[in-house]
Parts: C-alpha cells; sequence; structure tokens
C-alpha cells in the first residue's frame, strides 16, 4: 500500500461541518540543505477546507495532521492542471488548423479553459465527495 501524502497544519476555522487548516507546503527544494544559500528554497501557506462529520472535535488552533491517498491526489491533479492542459493544446491545433490567426486562437484556447473552470466549479460538491482528505489530531 502506498504511503499517502501528509501535510502539517493548525485549525484556522470551523464552521459547521467544514474545518479550514492552514499548511506550509514546501516544494521539493525546500528540503534541500543547500536550498537556502542558492536561493530556491519555496514554501507556501495554504488554507485547505475539509468537509467532516467530525469537526466539532476540532478547535481553532489545533495542530493536525491533513492527509490524501496518493491516487486521489493525482486525480485532483488531473482535474486542476492535466484536463486544462490537453483542452489548450488542442483548441490551439484546431483553431490553427482552421486558419485563425494567432491572437483569435489564443483567446479561444484561454476562453476554453475558463470554461472548463466555470464547469468544474459547477460540479465542485461533486468533486468533494469522490477527493477525500483525512484530519487527525497532533
Amino acid at each position: 500500500m502506498e504511503k499517502p501524502i501528509e501535510h502539517r497544519g493548525r485549525v484556522v476555522l470551523v464552521e459547521g461541518d467544514r474545518i479550514d487548516v492552514e499548511m506550509t507546503v514546501e516544494g521539493a527544494c525546500a528540503t534541500c540543505r543547500a536550498a537556502k544559500a542558492c536561493g530556491m528554497g519555496e514554501s507556501e501557506d495554504k488554507v485547505v477546507s475539509l468537509l467532516t462529520a467530525s469537526a466539532g472535535m476540532y478547535r481553532v488552533g489545533d495542530e493536525v495532521m491533513v492527509s490524501i491517498e496518493r491516487r486521489m491526489g493525482i486525480k485532483a491533479a488531473t482535474y486542476a492542471y492535466i484536463f486544462p492542459f490537453f483542452i489548450m493544446v488542442a483548441m490551439l491545433l484546431v483553431m490553427f488548423e482552421a486558419g485563425f490567426s494567432e491572437t483569435v486562437t489564443g483567446l479561444s484556447s484561454l476562453g476554453a479553459i475558463a470554461v472548463y473552470y466555470v464547469v468544474l466549479a459547477f460540479f465542485r460538491h461533486r468533486i468533494e465527495k469522490e477527493i477525500v482528505f483525512k484530519l487527525r489530531k497532533i
């Protein structure tokens, strides 16, 4: 069984069944000992909203571990990055082959991606049920 992706965080909001957790997500360079010397160390604070029936067990300020199965992380990355990439490339190729100008082709590709994200936002409640984060106190 694969090890899940885990990040340490702090609860910043508890509201009904929703918990917001602030995490410092570090890139690959952040784990390198020489990262500070080369200036490439990268870390970013992110807030993740989780839906859980056990939200009442948590309080603002609690230290928690947020985890997600690797296959769920891959699914999320596919929805967020891979599908839009292929939509953009397909739109570029179709528009160029149809003889449209570069400006029209580029704007159409961006418009197609915008439509994709609007549709994704429309189905976010369904996706929230598919991509499950797990939460536990530390």
